[in-house]
């Protein structure tokens, strides 16, 4: 068992509001300011925490041309890296290094749409949150694969390289809009210090034109290279917002099946539960209550004439009752133990860990978290050590609890059960692979099954963070 691990809370997101109260009294003063001052109220943006910036404002002006002459040195050094990993593993592919490198070139893409959406945001002020990543219901050998196969043939996978591309060739227009401009400003002021003496600029380039008509012209082109670079500007912002912009209308159907598939889950989760806890009271304490019962009537019946046998009955009933006290505060701990509660789940954990009969080595490293998430990670961890001593055959398991970071950027909390048994374990409909993962798809989270035949076997979790008050 590991020493319980500190970490401290995250702090509060600056648009969260935390650690702010609202006063109606001073909002109304705040308005009846900003009435009186003449100035007009903040334009509310949808929650989102970010006012994006005209499309023809200075500062878009001014970063948007800055990120695109950016964008011809680094998307041609990304698009030059990935071309040569999709040759080279196309190449290679026979030797199964291909594969490799090609799986490198998936999430080199993924890696480099997540940076040039957050400099997309900062150099035009948009709002731009990453899509919504698929992950494989899969739980055998082959999720891995699949989830490659998800990456790959995700919409977001591909407007991400069609942007990269695209802001590219706008780069290089924006460079050569540039170049042109200075030129054009040189050739306006060509009658300044053009001379037959000058090796830069000799007076034949202007020829017999006069010093007006070249000044005019000088203008005309260096109006229509600046021209030429705020519409590539305008045309990069207007890009971005199209291809790496999520689809309101698609998240929301996204969230509206996750929603129904999460309540089916949960029903069909307290389903299982329920008749978890049927079985346990008819198969466990019923019987023993009604023993109870019957050595009571026993006893009553004897106790007149046959008062040593009555005390026996008695004293069995007395024994019989507290086994099935017992037995009741077992389901109880099953429930929500009050160490959990209490103590947390590094503790609550180890106190399941030392009541197996297979060896765990147990190493938890969260904080506290709210008590729907400790139950849940909680639940499948015992469920997922049951099996490990019922089934598996393994001389020793192990338990790991801790913080990751999902592709998102959020935080969430991971628990793996591992064992060495025989493997092969598979998710049977009513069973208690199934009772886990119904529960954690209801909470919100993942669950993922490593089992292969002849073992090792690998359970995962993975559960949205959610603070407790403690933390």
């Amino acid at each position: 068992m590991s020493t319980p691990h500190e970490t401290r809370p995250l702090p509060p997101a600056p648009w969260s509001g935390a650690g702010h109260t609202s006063d109606p009294g001073t909002a109304a003063d705040d308005a009846a300011h900003r009435a009186a001052s003449g100035s007009r109220p903040a334009v509310p943006t949808g929650g989102t925490g970010v006012r994006e910036w005209g499309p023809w404002s200075a500062r878009t002006l001014f970063f948007g041309g800055t990120d695109l002459v950016v964008d011809a040195a680094l998307g041609t050094l990304w698009l030059t890296a990935l071309v040569s990993l999709v040759t080279a593993g196309l190449a290679s592919l026979a030797a199964l290094v291909g594969v490799v490198l090609l799986v490198a070139a998936i999430y080199a893409v993924r890696g480099i749409e997540w940076v040039e959406r957050r400099r997309t945001q900062a150099a035009f002020g948009l709002h731009l949150p990453a899509p919504h990543r698929r992950r494989s219901p899969r739980a055998d050998g082959w999720r891995i694969p699949h989830q490659w196969w998800l990456d790959v043939s995700d919409a977001a996978f591909w407007t991400g390289l069609l942007h990269l591309l695209l802001t590219t060739v706008l780069g290089w227009v924006a460079v050569g809009a540039l170049a042109g401009t200075g030129a054009a400003v040189a050739l306006a002021l060509a009658p300044l210090y053009a001379a037959e003496s000058n090796p830069i600029w000799p007076s034949e380039l202007v020829g017999t034109w006069p010093d007006w008509a070249v000044v005019l012209a000088g203008l005309t082109l260096a109006l229509l290279g600046v021209l030429l670079l705020v519409l590539s500007v305008a045309a990069h912002r207007g890009l971005s917002r199209l291809l790496l912009r999520v689809d309101e209308a698609a998240e929301l159907r996204r969230r509206a099946a996750e929603a129904a598939a999460a309540r089916e889950t949960a029903v069909r989760g307290a389903r299982t539960e329920r008749s978890r806890i049927e079985r346990d009271l008819h198969d466990g304490v019923q019987p023993q209550l009604v023993s109870v019962a019957m050595n009571l009537s026993m006893a009553q019946r004897r106790i007149d004439h046959d008062p040593a046998g009555a005390k026996d009955l008695i004293g069995e009933a007395h024994a019989t009752t507290k086994a099935a006290i017992t037995e009741l505060r077992r389901l109880a701990r099953g429930f929500h133990p009050a160490v959990l509660e209490d103590r947390g789940l590094d503790a609550a954990l180890s106190a399941v860990a030392a009541q197996s009969p297979v060896p765990v080595a147990v190493d938890v490293r969260v904080p506290r978290l709210a008590p729907e998430t400790e139950a849940a990670v909680y639940f499948a961890v015992s469920e997922g050590l049951a099996n490990v001593v019922k089934h598996s055959g393994a001389d020793a398991a192990s338990v790991r609890v801790g913080l990751e970071p999902d592709p998102a950027g959020a935080t969430r909390v991971v628990a793996r059960i591992a064992d060495d048994g025989r493997g092969g374990a598979v998710v049977v409909p009513g069973g208690g692979l199934s009772g886990i993962a119904d529960r954690i798809r209801s909470a919100g989270g993942h669950f993922f099954l490593d089992s292969p035949a002849g073992g090792p076997t690998e359970l995962t979790v993975e559960l949205p963070v959610t603070r407790g008050e403690g933390s």
